[in-house]
């Protein structure tokens, strides 16, 4: 069965709202680097933040975090 959010009466699947918070958390980590001028030893800065989009993405599919028990009932997965 696919994951489902609940938002008021709407349907969500779980991938547009993973990747969606997986995104924001990339141009996070992004700001940090650049910050910390760390592009200056990439080869490729496009290749790289596409990669480590994925790769935070992929560690939020496969450890999600808890749901908090206090959130309503239609926002549970």
């Amino acid at each position: 069965m696919i994951a489902e959010y609940a938002f008021g009466s709407v349907y969500v699947a779980a991938v547009p709202v993973t990747a969606t918070l997986a995104l924001a958390l990339a141009v996070i980590v992004h700001r940090g680097l650049m910050a910390l001028r760390f592009y200056r030893w990439v080869w490729h800065p496009v290749l790289f933040d596409t990669a480590l989009f994925v790769c935070i993405w992929a560690l939020m599919t496969a450890y999600p975090l808890p749901v908090p028990s206090s959130l309503p009932a239609g926002l549970l997965p």
